[in-house]
């Protein structure tokens, strides 16, 4: 759980509040050290504690993109309020600390239990292949909050799931037009493009993607994959990297990295990073186990298209020898 909040901070943000932790308690030692103890010393503590709380606050509501940010803002500015009060009067801090918690999940409650009642009915028709129905509930949803850039990208991956390429883009694009600082948007748009064989204007997409989220994961994951196909493959190789130090979350999307990575090392004769990347990949078998069972459902069609032959690979090469499993992607080079 920690890992995934990190690697969705990103590495510059996670750095910061790390950093500022490490500052602000030192200093706040620091002074426990002056002898005599000073007076001011405890309101000096309290204003690094503050520094640090408000510092983090500021991190974490600025991952967000413009819409979310407000929702955030109203969810964390009373709370953050409260405890920056309660630090500089102590024998209310308890009292207000249980305020401000009271606060995020009312907070919480109001806000979001309508829209999960929405996403879990969409999902469970969803689960069971039924896209129109779960496609209805959402565009109902849309109707009522038409500036929910969520609400467009969930009915963007029902349509693509359906089938349905041509409202999904349209979908994809007015969550560029409602979320423009965030990468979601150009990134589904890269993968339709992607899914219907048009690599150059799926890394063209994806492009825009990662230059808007430079440090999240899944925009470098799938220029990785798009170059792959392309056979860009020292591209390739720079973004799959990229990806892999963001810190993928799940074992799944580490094979496939691992893959690429791997063969695009044998396509530009590199054979020590080639050995590595299969060395990482056969250490991912639960992600092996995962892509199986995605890949037995019914509604996996399009992940069978797309992913299919590289998750059949990675088998094969999942239960090698190192030399043999080498000589087995140079034999599919061609």
């Amino acid at each position: 759980m920690f890992g995934r909040f990190i690697a969705w901070l990103g590495v510059g943000r996670a750095r910061f509040i790390f950093g500022l932790l490490a500052l602000t308690g030192l200093l706040s030692l620091m002074l426990n050290a002056v002898q005599p103890p000073e007076p001011w010393i405890p309101t000096v503590q309290t204003a690094l504690a503050a520094l640090f709380l408000v510092g983090a606050a500021v991190a974490i509501i600025t991952r967000f993109d413009g819409r979310e940010r407000r929702q955030i803002l109203i969810l964390i500015a009373p709370a953050l309020g409260a405890l920056l009060l309660g630090l500089f009067v102590p024998q209310w801090f308890v009292t207000l600390a249980v305020v401000a918690v009271g606060w995020i999940v009312v907070a919480l409650i109001a806000g979001r239990a309508g829209v999960r009642r929405e996403y879990q009915r969409a999902i469970k028709h969803m689960r069971k292949g039924e896209y129109e129905p779960a496609i209805a509930i959402i565009s109902e949803l849309i109707k009522a909050e038409p500036d929910q850039a969520d609400h467009r990208r969930f009915r963007a991956d029902l349509y693509r799931l359906a089938g349905n390429l041509r409202r999904a883009r349209i979908d994809y694009k007015k969550v560029i037009a409602l979320a423009p600082d965030s990468g979601v948007g150009y990134n589904g748009l890269a993968e339709i493009y992607l899914q219907e064989g048009d690599y150059e204007r799926a890394f063209e997409y994806g492009l825009k993607a990662h230059a808007l989220e430079p440090n999240h994961w899944a925009a470098a994951y799938n220029l990785g994959m798009i170059a792959d196909r392309m056979g860009k493959w020292t591209e390739a190789i720079e973004y799959l990297k990229r990806a892999l130090n963001a810190k993928i979350p799940d074992s799944r999307h580490r094979l496939l990295s691992y893959l690429w990575l791997m063969r695009a090392y044998l396509f530009t004769n590199e054979e020590r990073g080639a050995r590595e990347a299969l060395a990482a990949l056969q250490r991912e078998r639960r992600g092996l186990r995962e892509w199986q069972i995605i890949l037995r459902s019914e509604q996996a069609a399009v992940l069978r298209r797309m992913l299919g032959d590289d998750v059949a690979l990675a088998e094969r090469l999942v239960k090698s020898e190192h030399s043999a499993a080498l000589e087995l992607v140079r034999s599919k080079r061609s």
